[in-house]
């Protein structure tokens, strides 16, 4: 059976808050108690600190996608930089990497100023090619982002060996801003944040109803809120109106954690610089070191499955497949016990941004949704985003290519699961074009 030990982040002792019962009413109801729903909560009291706020909490605090992931504060914008410049044209993509840069000096100033031990490490992230073609893919993403404005550092064979050494490393690049640390010990860090500040957290509360109006009506089992806002911050899961179903896709990773890797296999290993460690290709593999040198290994070979309403992230198939990889491409790691596997949605648009808005003939019911597997910082940002629209501010938080936009999808489950796997052969396929030697 299925617990929250299975998952490494959450396997220690936890006390969960109280529910919502009753009748309540608040300024701003938030339904989601993940990154998005405390990052909103914190910017939304730090600007209005009379405003009465509220997070309703399906679960517990890191039930979700965000006390699922393998802890990368990580920035990833589209699929790739060229796509978003030929879509977007390069001063708006320029924009948006600004945001993106924003969201990891926000991570860093939260965790000092607020004292979080979430274990952060600002180690940066490391891609390495393993194949000629994966370099040419490399130097063409160093390029775009560059002239996007984003931080990355060339790594030549060499340079790139002496950064990781676990697999034949032709080239890497670096992006040094980047880091890792423990999600759910930063996520319920800020709890405890926004909770000084006065915000209130309701938890094991689903929000089963949502009736818009000028004042905006959510029924729970146990009571109501009545809200002049809400913001759903429900991202990879349902949220009460529906409003991103077969728009936001509920992909499942999986992860697995191994024991504490000993003195020669993390000279095996050969990571000095702990970065968080990605594959060149599309449906990468990724490593990163925890606090105490285990390694938290993931293959992003996401899976969408027809009846998105089931939950299908305990797949103990899935850890033995990743566990087998892992000893693939790191054989002197064969034999060492994995201690914990686990799985979680992550939510995917079809052109693999995020958007965040507001929507409504009141305008009072705002939203933040789509963050394909880079939520931990994004999420920071987007908190900023909704209580800068709630200020009516006019800034570049409120004016970028992610407000308000129309997010693609199909109304049809057999068709966006056809599509979905379809869209994904084609990576698959050109990822084995992009690991052939020649």
């Amino acid at each position: 059976m299925r617990t929250a030990r299975d998952n490494y982040w959450l396997d220690r002792p936890y006390e969960p808050g109280r529910a919502l019962w009753g009748e309540q009413e608040a300024d701003v109801a938030i339904v989601g108690g993940g990154y998005t729903g405390v990052a909103a909560a914190y910017a939304i009291k730090r600007r209005f600190p009379g405003k009465r706020v509220l997070v309703l909490e399906a679960h517990y605090i890191g039930f979700g996608s965000s006390g699922r992931n393998s802890g990368g504060v990580s920035g990833v914008m589209g699929h790739n930089y060229t796509n978003l410049k030929k879509k977007y044209g390069a001063e708006r993509v320029s924009r948006l990497q600004r945001i993106m840069n924003r969201s990891f000096a926000l991570v860093e100033e939260l965790i000092h100023e607020h004292g979080i031990a979430c274990d952060y490490e600002k180690t940066g992230r490391l891609i390495v090619a393993e194949s000629e073609r994966q370099v040419r893919r490399l130097e063409d993403e160093r390029k775009d982002a560059e002239d996007a404005g984003g931080k990355v550092e060339w790594l030549d064979r060499q340079a790139a060996r002496e950064r990781f050494g676990g697999v034949e490393v032709l080239a890497g690049l670096r992006y040094p801003e980047e880091g890792i640390m423990d999600p759910v010990r930063f996520l319920r860090g800020m709890r405890q944040v926004v909770q000084s500040l006065g915000v209130e957290i309701y938890e094991y509360t689903p929000c089963t109803h949502v009736e818009p109006g000028t004042e905006v009506s959510l029924c729970t089992p146990g009571g109501s809120v009545r809200a002049r806002d809400i913001v759903l911050a429900t991202n990879a899961y349902p949220d009460p109106l529906r409003l991103f179903r077969h728009k936001v896709l509920p992909f499942y990773v999986y992860n697995i954690v191994t024991d504490p890797l000993s003195g020669p296999q993390m000279d095996a290993l050969h990571l000095p610089g702990r970065e968080n460690t990605f594959g060149a290709t599309n449906l990468y593999w990724a490593g990163r070191l925890t606090v105490d040198n285990r390694l938290v290994f993931t293959e992003c070979d996401a899976k969408y499955f027809y009846d998105i309403e089931r939950d299908y992230s305990h797949q103990p198939g899935e850890y033995r497949s990743h566990y087998d990889l892992m000893v693939r491409k790191f054989p002197f790691l064969k034999g060492i016990r994995m201690t914990h596997g686990w799985g979680g949605r992550i939510g995917i648009t079809l052109d693999f941004l995020p958007t965040v808005g507001c929507t409504g003939r009141h305008g009072n019911i705002h939203f933040s949704a789509g963050y394909n597997g880079a939520g931990l910082a994004f999420a920071q940002v987007a908190g900023q985003m909704i209580a800068a629209r709630m200020a009516d501010e006019k800034s570049e938080l409120t004016e970028n290519l992610l407000i308000d936009r129309s997010l693609l999808g199909v109304p049809s489950a057999f068709l966006t699961y056809i599509g979905c796997n379809a869209y994904k052969g084609c990576f698959l396929f050109n990822d084995w074009v992009l690991s052939a030697r020649h």
